[in-house]
């Protein structure tokens, strides 16, 4: 069953987008969109990918081999995500490099910032700096990971701030971001495919008991099970190295990594008074930096990203209205 594609996402010059007008043309309106010229000056764009734009799968082995990171077998569902195992970082390369033919890996939701504090990878983008979700959560501990490789004991609590790693045909299943979240997503390197569902339209993807959604809609759908599933019309969006992608609240997606993938997610809660303070917020339960960092080694466009920014859906509707 195919599926149709009514548009494309807006692509925009983050630097030429000031802040009001960003709450205005996307927040407010709950619309996602392609930013860039935000990312020229981050050290992950230096650290993370090599001269000719490949992945430095190098530089990770190296600096940060020894942290014990989730990463899923595309290949295998458990329940409604893939199958997750646990592996140092050095373990994961290890296989990227050899190609297994078993299984495609995709590491998700590291959580490198609290890990790594002293290692400054980005620098937030004016445009998200209101993140009330891992402001709260960087104040206050809300549990202790003796496990992670961390230098700072005093970092104990959790956050929404994650990498993702993974090669070309690695991808994340259909869903919509934790707690209705928003988020931002920046791609260091390599080339991603995002496939999104406005929330009017949501309730198509559900199966006929409201209970469960498509896992992969470019699996032959159930047309028994997921009865509306083909009246669902998609955006599209190719994300570029460099570039970052706004998604917001209740919006479902699929994503796919063209290339070698680097990129790191966060999510944000945010809540304004007025319009015109409106302003985005810190992710508040989605594991990208989405969703993390991605990469891929031995091709061009192998990518990296960073989502960093998600909101709270009520809260967004309340202060819309």
């Amino acid at each position: 069953m195919g599926i149709e594609i009514g548009g494309q996402i807006e692509k925009v010059n983050g630097k030429e987008l000031c802040y009001n007008e960003f709450a205005e043309r996307y927040l407010a309106k709950n619309q996602p969109v392609v930013l860039t010229g935000l990312m020229d000056d981050w050290r992950a764009c230096r650290d993370w990918k090599t001269d000719n734009g490949y992945p430095n799968l190098q530089f990770f082995s190296t600096h940060f081999g020894k942290s014990k990171v989730q990463v899923a077998d595309c290949g295998t569902r458990e329940f409604t995500d893939q199958k997750r195992v646990e592996m140092t970082v050095s373990e994961f390369i290890e296989h990227w490099v050899e190609g297994s033919s078993n299984s495609l890996l995709y590491l998700k939701d590291w959580h490198f910032v609290k890990e790594y504090p002293e290692y400054v990878a980005y620098r937030t983008p004016l445009l998200f700096c209101d993140d009330w979700l891992n402001l709260y959560l960087d104040h206050y501990r809300m549990h202790k990971d003796p496990d992670t490789n961390q230098e700072n004991d005093d970092i104990t609590c959790s956050d929404y701030r994650f990498v993702y790693m993974g090669a070309k045909g690695s991808w994340t299943p259909l869903h919509a971001d934790v707690f209705r979240s928003y988020s931002w997503s920046a791609n260091v390197c390599g080339k991603k495919k995002w496939l999104f569902l406005s929330p009017s339209q949501c309730h198509l993807v559900f199966d006929r008991n409201l209970k469960s959604t498509v896992y992969n809609i470019f699996d032959d759908v159930s047309e028994t099970k997921f009865p509306d599933f083909k009246k669902a019309v998609w955006l599209e969006c190719i994300q570029d190295k460099n570039e970052i992608i706004f998604v917001p609240s209740g919006w479902y997606h699929q994503v796919h990594n063209l290339h070698q993938d680097c990129r790191r997610p966060i999510t944000q809660l945010r809540r304004r008074k007025s319009l015109h303070d409106l302003h985005t917020g810190k992710r508040i339960g989605n594991g990208r930096l989405h969703d993390g960092l991605s990469m891929l080694e031995g091709d061009p466009g192998s990518s990296i990203s960073h989502a960093c920014f998600r909101e709270n859906k009520d809260v967004n509707q309340e202060i819309i209205q």
